[in-house]
């Protein structure tokens, strides 16, 4: 054991008294010093001594820990040899633990919940401030002391803690900071990747923390770890108690996002964002939308402007005039109805192009139309060949025309066969009533009549959207197409959210109206995405780089790769913050009734997007 963490006092002066309690790796007795101060002592079982894993955590435990001094997390002074055990000093804490706590008072008011989270929050900012990520933040890890106002939180049990930068010398880069740990209860769902956890992965777990003060049980449950998991990645979070305010309900629900960059991006954001909901104010944390419209392919939501998913790469098509028809001809035979789970899937993808500017009638969405149809005219010629290529893989027949619908072989023999269809129902119909020529020339114009009706019904088709005004400034546009260009570079999901989650700030602002009609802000903005596209792509090709490699750090190249990896995720992660920023402060501004001026917004997001580009130069 490395009794070298500590600090040099006189051994003879402590010693161990009761056991306080004790866990599955080790256990926590009272230690009192000569002048009687009492201490807390973490000592590993003896079934663990010899075990390398666990030692090393114990180790790390005081490394970490010793280096943190707030309020909020339980003081650790390091490690002592006293008699025959090496003892992990720590601050002593006379009070339950949260789990306790919560087993006999939950569900907590609101003023409670508040004033709890707040102290968490404000110990997950001290430590993350100084590079630390907890990975275990639990109710059993919080501490709760006696204090003048109400108990005091304070985070305890360092032992699973890593340092927030992977190719630190100072052994964050040991093979333990790449093994999945936690508790599985309060586990983001990026966890099962250790190269995808950072400091928001705490903050999910104070989500989590949240939601159990609320409601006296953890968000997801399950037969097993496993299911558990698999539930915070796929499900859906459960209601909160009606009695909570809805700023607090959108903190919490924002806490749980599932991907880390819809979550609040820093500790001290959550701590604002509690202050203004105990203050009453009516903007407390922006829960982001995902949005009405959902990629066809992924089922994620689409980024209004941006042409392509951001989730899976698919390509948007945008509306271009001109003089095409896109008929739909099969599969099937001419007068044949359309399949209906065929029509669904054209619907679907109808839908999930907003930016074609076409919505389907009741050709589609209502009686099922007779083959072939028109789906869409008015269009250039390259749209129309995207169109008939793209429903294609959804098993759509169509072709394009630059003539009128019905002067289609096709068309028009489903017109006769309609028309002869028609007039044989008709006049047999009629062979009863009809007395007289006029009563059969009556019939048979009716019968055209019909015929023609069915037929322009068809060609109608679907119509365009009157498209909406297009207020994205030009440059950020143009960023945004370079964003889609690169795309098909940037394969991994972690990396395409923290691409999005800053598309979608910035596409935000800059049609805010608070930040003026000047092409300063356009430009900042159009730079931020540029930045973070290019930190995306690094990052991917950083992290295929490290597949081959030993994750442990064990190598001067592999170490050299963590370091350069994580410069970019925390540059990366600092815009993505600024935007957040910059969003809160003139959402703030507009809540006291005054627009003001984004210029140090603007300024501090400048700063670091200048850093990436520095990066990349």
């Amino acid at each position: 054991m490395d009794a070298g963490v500590g600090y040099g006092r006189d051994v003879a002066s402590w010693r161990i008294g009761d056991s306080l309690g004790q866990g599955a790796v080790g256990r926590v007795v009272r230690v009192t010093r000569a002048d009687g101060t009492p201490f807390a002592g973490k000592i590993l079982h003896a079934s663990h001594r010899a075990d390398a894993a666990a030692s090393a955590r114990f180790v790390q435990e005081a490394r970490v820990a010793a280096g943190l001094s707030h309020p909020n997390i339980v003081g650790v002074l390091g490690i002592e040899s006293i008699g025959d055990e090496d003892v992990l000093l720590m601050e002593f804490v006379d009070g339950p633990t949260l789990a306790q706590h919560l087993a006999r008072h939950a569900p907590l008011d609101e003023p409670a919940i508040l004033g709890l989270a707040r102290q968490i929050a404000a110990g997950l900012a001290h430590a993350h401030g100084r590079g630390v990520v907890h990975r275990d933040l639990k109710p059993a890890n919080i501490l709760l002391a006696e204090g003048d106002g109400g108990p005091i939180a304070k985070i305890a049990d360092f032992g699973m803690a890593r340092g927030s930068s992977l190719g630190d010398d100072a052994g964050a880069a040991e093979r333990a900071a790449f093994t999945v740990l936690g508790t599985p209860d309060y586990m983001a769902p990026e966890c099962l990747d250790p190269l995808a956890v950072d400091a928001r992965a705490d903050l999910y777990a104070l989500g989590c923390i949240l939601f159990e003060m609320a409601t006296g049980r953890p968000p997801f449950v399950g037969a097993t770890a496993h299911a558990v998991l698999r539930a915070h990645r796929d499900d859906d979070v459960p209601p909160l108690p009606p009695a909570l305010s809805p700023p607090l309900h959108g903190l919490i629900r924002g806490l749980l996002a599932k991907s880390p960059g819809q979550r609040p991006q820093a500790a001290s954001a959550v701590i604002a964002a509690l202050d203004r909901i105990a203050r009453g104010d009516a903007m407390a944390l922006a829960v982001r939308s995902e949005g009405v419209v959902r990629c066809t392919v992924c089922g994620r939501s689409i980024v209004p402007g941006v042409g392509a998913c951001l989730s899976c790469g698919q390509a948007l098509l945008r509306h271009e005039a001109g003089d095409c028809a896109v008929v739909v001809v099969g599969p099937g035979d001419v007068g044949d109805k359309i399949d209906g789970e065929l029509r669904e899937r054209l619907c679907r993808w109808l839908a999930g192009q907003p930016d074609l500017g076409l919505a389907p009638t009741k050709a589609l969405s209502g009686r099922i139309p007779r083959l072939p149809f028109t789906l869409a005219r008015g269009l250039g010629r390259a749209q129309a060949d995207a169109i008939v290529e793209a429903i294609a893989a959804l098993g759509v027949h169509a072709t394009t025309s630059d003539r009128h619908p019905l002067a289609l072989a096709p068309m028009r023999k489903k017109a006769a066969t309609l028309s002869a269809r028609v007039g044989i129902v008709a006049l047999t119909s009629s062979a009863g009533i009809l007395s007289s020529s006029a009563g059969l020339v009556a019939a048979l114009l009716a019968t055209v009549g019909l015929v023609i009706g069915t037929t322009v019904f068809s060609a109608r088709g679907v119509t365009r959207r009157s498209a909406a005004p297009d207020l994205m400034p030009p440059a950020v546009r143009a960023a945004l197409g370079r964003t889609v260009l690169a795309l098909p570079g940037i394969v991994s999901e972690r990396h395409r959210d923290a691409l999005r989650a800053v598309i979608e700030r910035a596409c935000e602002l800059a049609v805010d109206p608070a930040l003026g009609p000047d092409a300063g802000p356009a430009d900042e903005l159009a730079r931020a995405i540029d930045a973070a596209t290019v930190a995306a792509a690094s990052l991917e090709r950083l992290d295929r780089a490290l597949l081959g490699s030993p994750l442990g750090g064990e190598t001067t190249a592999t170490r050299d790769t963590l370091r350069t990896r994580d410069l970019w995720a925390a540059r990366l992660h600092a815009v993505l913050a600024e935007l957040d920023a910059v969003r809160d402060r003139l959402a703030a501004a507009r809540s006291r009734a005054h627009d003001r001026a984004a210029d140090d917004e603007l300024a501090a997001l400048a700063a670091h997007v200048e850093a990436l580009e520095e990066i990349q130069r």
